[in-house]
């Protein structure tokens, strides 16, 4: 399944790379894709959308 979701305070490659390794940590298989102009972030994995979301926000990003 594709997540999507919208990071706010992701300001640029740097945010994005932090998200990423914290996604790939949970999910070492998870296709990851970020847009830091329109600030969404979509992840393809199988693990629960809570899961990720708690994995972003230990990073220090909120997702919504």
């Amino acid at each position: 399944m594709t997540l999507q979701f919208t990071v706010p305070d992701m300001a640029c490659g740097a945010c994005a790379s932090t998200i990423e390794q914290a996604v790939k940590a949970i999910d070492p298989g998870a296709e990851f894709e970020a847009d830091t102009t329109r600030k969404i972030v979509k992840i393809s994995t199988m693990t629960p959308a809570a899961q990720m979301q708690q994995a972003i926000q230990k990073a220090g990003y909120n997702p919504q």
